[in-house]
Order: C-alpha cells, then structure tokens, then sequence
C-alpha cells in the first residue's frame, strides 16, 4: 500500500517531504490554510474556495512532483553530499515513467475541469514553472540555487490561487508572500544549504521573533499603501509562531517534539 502513494499526485510529495509532523503543521498552516482565506478573502464563499483550491494545488503538485522525481533520480546523481529521499529502494526506469505520465494526464485532466485550457496566462505561468525548476534541478553550485529556489518559491505558492483571483488582489498580497513567506524559507533554505549561519533558526523563539520584528515594516506599509493584507499576513505568522513558542515555554509541547525545518 505505501509503494502505491507513489503512484498518485501528492503521494510522492507526502512521502518523500511531507512526512513528518514539522513538514506538515507548517505547510499545512502556511500554504494550504492560507491559500484557501485568501480566497475566501478575495470574495470566494467557503465551499468554492476549498474545492477550487484542492483542484488546482493537485494541478500544481501533479508537475512539481515530476521535478521531485527527476531531482531524486538524475540530479541527485551529480551533488556531492546527496540527501536519499527514498532510502535504499530501488526503482526501475519504468516504475518512474509511470510516475511521470500519471501526474501529465492528472494535470491536463484538471486543466480542462477548470476549464483552462484556454487560458493563455495558465500555460505561461506553468512554463515558467517547469523551466525555473529544470534549471533548479541542473545547475551545481548551491549559491545559484537560492535564485531559482526565490521563484519556485513563490510560484507554488500562487499555483493554487492565480487562476481564480483578480489581479488588483494578487498584487496587494504580493508584498506579505513575499516577506513573510518567500523570504522566510529563503533564509532557512540557506542555512540549510550551509549558505548562511543562523544558529536559533529551527527554535521557535527565533520564528516568532521574525515575524515579531518585522511588524513596524508592516505598519510603515499599510500607512503607505492603505494596504491592510501585509499586516494581516504578517500577524497570520506571527500568531502561528508565537502560539508554539508560547506553549513550548508552558510545557504544553515539546520544542523537540515539533523541529519545525520548514
């Protein structure tokens, strides 16, 4: 049964970066939850918001997983320090074309059940998508990687959202993903990748003084732009972080229990 998640869109992805309690409280708070309020925001009533969001994530996560799956098993093969997603398992070339060609029939399944298969803007954004991620995937040295790793970024997280928000939404809440989203996994893909020292960055008091810290900015912005989307995302994280930092410090959790590597 656990070979056949293989198989399906967003199984690999749960399988493989999905898979522990870290992995899923946050994406599960930052991109899933979040997505779905902002349409909800946007104007889209609950059910609409749900269901649109869960169809076109399972169309981003069908293409992302194939840059998953050629990640693990070709680049992989040229990084000095490789990080074994899937242990010891050996896979045939055929197991793996049969990944690849479940997840382009489920993508171009939901493009004509969402009706885009006319939608000039959902063929580019999806280009650039695959092209930045063909380039993330091949190029060596890691400080290059940052670059590519900003775009992939913020393009998984619009996949979801971009084909049912209007543009003028996009745009105000640009600015929030951008800080306390995009920039907030950079700087911890960073340390990851050894590209940067920060030595709190997995505690809970350093995540919750992030967002903490970069509240006045937010206020700076919404005076500016009469923009109140920044200061909401920003305190969507703050509470988030500051909840677990709050309750590590009661004892309610344990900071170890929840490593939170997002």
């Amino acid at each position: 049964m656990s070979r056949l998640l293989y198989y399906l869109p967003f199984g690999y992805f749960l399988k493989t970066r999905l898979n522990t309690k870290a992995a899923f409280l946050f994406h599960g708070y930052a991109e899933y939850l979040l997505g779905m309020l902002l349409l909800m925001d946007s104007g889209f009533v609950p059910i609409s918001a749900v269901s649109n969001f869960i169809l076109a994530y399972l169309a981003f996560i069908s293409v992302y997983e194939i840059g998953y799956i050629i990640n693990d098993f070709i680049s992989i093969k040229f990084e000095e320090k490789p990080r074994e997603r899937l242990g010891n398992i050996i896979i045939s070339d055929a197991t793996i074309y049969a990944w690849i060609l479940i997840r382009v029939i489920t993508f171009l399944f939901l493009t004509h059940y969402l009706h885009l298969l006319s939608s000039l803007n959902w063929w580019i954004f999806y280009a650039v998508l695959i092209g930045t991620f063909a380039l993330h995937n091949v190029l060596k040295k890691k400080e290059f990687k940052i670059l590519t790793f900003i775009s992939l970024a913020f393009l998984r997280f619009y996949a979801p959202l971009f084909p049912f928000i209007e543009a003028t939404y996009l745009v105000n809440s640009i600015i929030g993903i951008l800080l306390f989203y995009v920039f907030f996994r950079t700087l911890t893909y960073m340390d990851s990748k050894g590209l940067l020292l920060l030595p709190s960055r997995a505690s809970f008091s350093f995540k919750a003084s992030f967002y903490l810290m970069l509240l006045p900015l937010s206020l700076v912005i919404v005076f500016v732009t009469d923009n109140y989307l920044c200061l909401w995302l920003n305190l969507y994280f703050f509470i988030f972080w500051g909840a677990l930092y709050l309750a590590s410090k009661t004892g309610i959790i344990s900071e170890n229990a929840i490593k939170t590597e997002s």
